[in-house]
């Protein structure tokens, strides 16, 4: 059991007193669970904090449950997503994927997740292979592919839920389906979809991904066990925040995702590589997912006029962790990086972890 001390000195004055177990008080045997354990306690301010307009959306913890519920809901007493069925979601990083996450786990579904450049053939076999009842695009391109192949007939009866598409092309658009899932949203059934996901067996199907490698199935103990060791070894504090860089989402993102949301005290930031540096210098994170290292390597490398000998001068490493909002911790990158980028951040106090599947080295 993993249990956090409550002193001041160690959490501050905004640990709330008096309300029973912390966040994370214990680690579920089951990805639905941690999620569910994530959004008890209300400690952070927000959850996740996403693009929206010309700045950033916050959105706390009860509104982040309420939309999954929302999908969960419409999706099983409208589009016919029982308890093993498979619902899809691809492309690029958005709100929608942990929210479609959640959602069909919390009710005993499996989310396949597409990563949004796998060819089309891949892309193909798997919905062939997923037979999903229904299909979420996250962004406008993955939209026209799924289109296309919902023309060509390799969706069968699938729904197709698009984000920023209208009924006139023929699919369910994201806002429709939240309005007609705020019909259905009511306490009972809120209690409800809340109960069914705390008794998800851990040998269950937790979710399917697919990358131009393949597919990869996880159940929820195997899926626990590769979140479990960051939350053990590199436990939330009050305040935290994430930056977890787009666009691509693999799986070391969505198992990171569970493990932020159901730490009870990050807030997540869902941004891109081609907006980082604002994004950084914004949200000032402790933590960084980074689906590539290239940003990290240009960053290091403009630090010293001799790269990489530069960043061994501690004022090159001054600037580097300016430039990486002052107050990191860790970084995590699906592959290793340059030594003098390793050493320099090392030195500098920030943990490097290379990963392509959550797994601590």
């Amino acid at each position: 059991m993993l249990l956090y001390i409550t002193a001041e000195d160690v959490f501050g004055e905004e640990t709330p007193k008096g309300q029973g177990p912390r966040p994370l008080h214990r680690i579920p045997d089951t990805v639905a669970g941690l999620y569910d354990l994530g959004f008890r306690h209300h400690v952070r301010g927000a959850a996740m904090t996403w693009p929206a307009g010309e700045g950033f959306e916050s959105v706390p913890d009860w509104k982040l449950d309420r939309l999954a519920i929302r999908v969960a809901l419409y999706g099983r007493e409208n589009l016919g997503v029982e308890p093993g069925e498979r619902v899809v979601v691809v492309g690029q990083l958005g709100w929608l994927w942990p929210v479609v996450d959640f959602a069909a786990m919390g009710f005993g579904a499996i989310p396949v997740g597409v990563e949004h450049d796998v060819p089309d053939d891949v892309l193909a076999g798997a919905l062939a292979e997923a037979r999903p009842r229904v299909v979420f695009a996250t962004d406008p391109e993955s939209s026209e592919r799924v289109l296309k192949l919902a023309g060509d007939g390799a969706l069968g009866e699938a729904t197709v839920v698009a984000e920023g598409r209208s009924e006139r092309d023929h699919v369910l658009s994201v806002e429709r389906l939240l309005d007609l899932g705020s019909i259905l949203d009511t306490a009972e059934r809120a209690q409800s979809f809340r109960a069914v996901s705390r008794q998800i067996a851990a040998s269950r199907d937790a979710l399917w991904h697919v990358a131009p490698s393949g597919l990869t199935r996880l159940t929820h103990a195997d899926a626990m066990k590769r979140v479990e060791p960051a939350l053990r070894t590199r436990p939330a504090r009050p305040g935290d925040v994430a930056y977890v860089a787009g666009p691509r989402v693999d799986l070391s993102t969505r198992l990171a995702l569970a493990a932020f949301v159901g730490d009870g005290h990050t807030t997540t930031v869902l941004g891109g590589l081609a907006r980082m540096d604002k994004d950084i210098q914004e949200h000032r994170p402790h933590k960084m997912l980074l689906s590539g290292g290239e940003w990290l390597e240009t960053a290091c490398r403009e630090q010293g006029p001799r790269w990489p000998a530069g960043l061994d001068r501690p004022w090159a490493r001054r600037r580097l962790l300016d430039r990486l909002g002052g107050r990191l911790r860790w970084i995590e990158t699906p592959s290793a990086l340059g030594d003098p980028t390793a050493r320099a951040l090392d030195a500098a106090g920030v943990m490097v972890h290379t990963s392509t599947n959550w797994t601590v080295h």
